[in-house]
């Protein structure tokens, strides 16, 4: 029996997944209310590349392919019918869709329908669109002339044609985003989805037909920062597997706190996440702590070999351009002791610049804690006291899941560097108010951010994230040189087959664990939890978690 039910999870679509309570039967009906981290910021996905709203997204549009319910890189598909073929040159890919599919406004999904949305996002104007529409141009490389899709055509109801102009080794792993979930042409058309800006649009608002997908639940109302609420597609296409309860409310809920006082009081009855610091409370108040099983998230700690001029000058080299002070600083970090005191339990040390489960990865030999070690590369360096004085910023007003605690772990890393022979002053910046910019414009020496997956591919970790050229030059975020690794990162986004691809981010690894530009600190599985009401629930590293299969009882 077990064997037949691993069976029909291999096979399950994206609306599908095994359900967690074994054979016991399934229940329908009733109100599932969800504590998000934070409201949506609009209700049309393609507009849309923070996590909130691609949570909610994720249980109402659908697009051709998705992620197999619980992992974060296996493709199956959903609106097509299978995966598509591809030709030997990697540039077209035709996929079959299914019949009988329906959009929630009861018009039907067809090749023409698909064309539509592609078509559309191809041709977002400068401005508002663009600006919020960012996957489509990161995935694509740009709008209109600059998009990397020469063409999508549809030569019959049932048949999408995509050609690129180039071969695109993330193409199908990009597309089980939410961003690129099909919604019905007839709503964007009447409710004039393009309006700018979008403050005045209704569809983005969710203020008239909005979000209208194919999925197991339609979208019904948004109260902006009090409630979004979803209610059970009748007519859902897939109708072995369709929705349980008859609503889903979600309620914005930022603060941990609130969350878990919520969650043991009743008032909501599955928070999206909860503190790791929170688990021990959770489990003693006999709630379920969500199983993400694997990672989707890098934290690390920055290292700027170049610092940027604010005023626009030349950049000036820093010690971390010595690469004895590189693995100094790796060595001397106690991975482990900052994930025993701050992620309670749920988090790994990397063994490379993206979590093990993402496509692309190989594992590296990473400096480990060795104290003797650091001090003897640092010593090493033949740098002087003075330019061991070092400054380490993290930021204030901010959990992220791959840095729940910043002040801390930064106090640790201080901690462990001082006695390795730096001295460390502390500095913090707002989240919001500067240090994002302040990092990624490469104004900050050492500092501690990281990356949770848009697609669990290595491009969109090394690539995208952390050391991809723009216009020629190095990321300013860390100033890290090397061609030759760029060359790879090149080569890979256009190999014509995903082994092809791989091999060659394999030989990128290689390159970056030998020069250490950057110390990986953690690859999380952000916990969250629900109550004893909540059945069927199955969690994803990347959060990507549909709410079909649950039920309450």
């Amino acid at each position: 029996m077990k064997r037949l039910a691993s069976l029909v999870c291999l096979v399950a679509l994206i609306a599908t997944a095994c359900s967690s309570s074994g054979a016991t039967q399934a229940v329908n009906g009733g109100n599932l209310i969800v504590g998000l981290d934070g409201d949506m910021v609009y209700a049309d996905p393609s507009l849309v590349s923070d996590g909130n709203s691609l949570y909610v997204a994720a249980q109402v549009v659908q697009g051709l392919v998705g992620l197999k319910p619980g992992t974060i890189s296996e493709v199956v598909p959903v609106l097509a019918s299978a995966l598509p073929t591809v030709s030997s040159d990697g540039k077209t890919y035709t996929f079959a869709l299914r019949t009988g599919v329906k959009f929630h406004d009861g018009t039907t999904l067809d090749a023409a329908a698909v064309k539509f949305n592609y078509d559309r996002w191809n041709a977002y104007t400068k401005g508002d669109l663009q600006d919020n529409a960012y996957y489509y141009g990161a995935v694509f490389g740009g709008y209109g002339a600059d998009s990397n899709i020469a063409s999508v055509t549809a030569p019959d109801a049932n048949t999408v044609v995509m050609t690129l102009k180039a071969p695109q080794s993330n193409f199908l792993l990009a597309q089980t985003l939410q961003v690129f979930g099909i919604q019905s042409p007839t709503a964007l058309k009447n409710d004039k989805a393009d309006t700018t800006p979008l403050k005045d649009n209704n569809y983005a608002q969710g203020k008239g037909e909005s979000m209208v997908g194919t999925g197991p639940f339609k979208f019904k109302e948004w109260q902006a920062g009090d409630h979004i609420t979803l209610t059970k597609f009748a007519d859902y296409w897939d109708t072995a597997n369709a929705a349980h309860v008859d609503t889903i409310t979600f309620k914005p809920m930022g603060d941990s706190t609130a969350k878990l006082q919520a969650l043991q009081s009743g008032g909501i009855d599955l928070a999206e996440t909860i503190s790791p610091t929170d688990v021990a409370t959770a489990k003693s108040s006999n709630l379920t702590v969500l199983d993400r099983g694997q990672s989707c998230n890098m934290g690390y700690l920055g290292l700027n070999q170049s610092l940027q001029s604010k005023s626009g000058g030349a950049a000036t080299p820093t010690i971390y351009a010595n690469k004895s002070v590189r693995f100094a600083v790796g060595e001397a970090i106690n991975k482990q002791g900052i994930i025993d005191a701050l992620y309670g339990g749920q988090a790994k040390i990397p063994q490379s610049w993206m979590p093990p489960a993402t496509t692309g990865f190989k594992a590296e030999t990473i400096p480990g804690y060795d104290a003797a070690k650091a001090k003897s590369d640092l010593a090493a360096s033949g740098l002087t006291a003075d330019q061991l004085k070092i400054d380490l910023y993290y930021p204030s007003s901010v959990v992220r899941p791959y840095m729940p605690d910043p002040k801390n772990e930064a106090q640790a890393i201080a901690q462990d560097l001082t006695a390795a022979g730096f001295a460390v002053s502390l500095k913090t910046e707002d989240w919001h108010g500067g240090y994002v910019s302040d990092a990624t414009n490469g104004d900050l020496p050492m500092f501690l951010f990281g990356w949770t997956c848009d697609w669990a591919g290595a491009d969109n970790f090394l690539n995208t994230a952390f050391f991809g050229y723009s216009g020629g030059k190095p990321n300013p975020q860390f100033g890290y040189q090397n061609d030759q690794m760029n060359t790879l990162f090149g080569q890979a986004l256009q190999a014509p087959t995903v082994d092809a691809a791989n091999a060659l981010w394999g030989q990128a690894q290689d390159l970056i664990a030998a020069d250490l530009p950057t110390i990986p600190i953690v690859n999380s599985t952000p916990p969250g939890a629900y109550t004893s009401k909540i059945h069927g629930f199955v969690g994803a590293g990347n959060a990507i978690e549909y709410f079909n299969t649950v039920w309450i009882q």
